[in-house]
């Protein structure tokens, strides 16, 4: 049990390690932590490969983001990501109806 545990939280590290180069300024143990954080959220949007894109969501999930562009996202983002973002997550609505 306890090394299923250990292989979870190395496999979750080694994730995390490939969101790092977004966050210069964070730490593993602080990216971790802050993941739903306004600025850490908007960073991804706007400069996330696509894998770094899918491995943050699945820390995140997608309410999360959905919730970011609802309320917090006019000053933080620019308009070309948030409208690119905006039709991503209307499509993939649609795609899940």
């Amino acid at each position: 049990m306890r090394r299923n545990k250990s292989k979870a939280n190395n496999s979750e590290n080694k994730n995390l390690k490939k969101l790092l180069p977004l966050f210069g300024d964070y730490e593993l143990g602080s990216l971790k932590k802050n993941l739903t954080f306004s600025l850490v959220i908007a960073r991804t949007l706007e400069m996330a490969t696509p894998e770094q894109f899918r491995i943050f969501t699945s820390f995140i999930g997608n309410e999360a983001i959905l919730k970011f562009l609802e309320e917090k996202v006019q000053k933080m983002l620019s308009k070309k990501d948030l409208n690119y973002r905006r039709l991503y997550y209307a499509k993939k609505a649609k795609e899940s109806s």
